[in-house]
């Protein structure tokens, strides 16, 4: 994929919501990650686990991890493992959407010993290894103007959903 079909990401804020709608009484809570975009743009990820956004918060904020970890708090303080993944990972690309199901993947993209390796992930938790390893960020430029058009179409303020309804 060339440069020119890419945004790079330059910072990555999670968000924690409570909706309510008055007309039901009902009330839903919203976890997603706010992603900064070099061109002054957004681009939303919504319904991603609650654990991997609060891994992402307490990397970004430098906080202490809880003493009962989960595997994302645990990996972000292992410097072997870091070390190994700065050795390999090249960069991460959210680049697909399925448009039945609202569910982003993302590209993360290996290289190592003159081989290179493309696996497809949970965007969300691709992005938690590129914040704990600092290699870059992407979202391809067809899914940001796909995203904005559905915001101006009046689809709401966050694009599709990462993990599904």
């Amino acid at each position: 994929m060339s440069d020119e079909e890419l945004i790079r990401v330059t910072s990555v804020e999670p968000f924690y919501r409570v909706i309510e709608d008055t007309q039901s009484h009902t009330m839903a809570s919203v976890v997603g990650l706010s992603l900064t975009l070099e061109d002054g743009g957004e681009f939303t990820l919504i319904n991603i686990p609650y654990d991997v956004a609060e891994a992402i918060k307490i990397y970004i904020d430098g906080s202490v991890p809880p003493r009962r970890q989960s595997i994302y708090t645990f990996l972000a303080s292992h410097e072997d493992f870091k070390d190994m993944m700065r050795r390999t990972l090249k960069r991460v690309i959210i680049d697909e959407v399925d448009m039945n199901t609202g569910l982003y993947t993302a590209t993360v993209e290996f290289e190592g010993s003159g081989v290179g390796l493309s696996i497809k992930m949970i965007p969300s938790q691709a992005v938690y290894l590129a914040l704990i390893t600092d290699k870059p960020i992407y979202v391809t430029r067809k899914l940001v103007e796909l995203e904005r058009s559905w915001s101006e179409e009046g689809g709401g303020e966050e694009g599709g959903e990462e993990e599904g309804p």
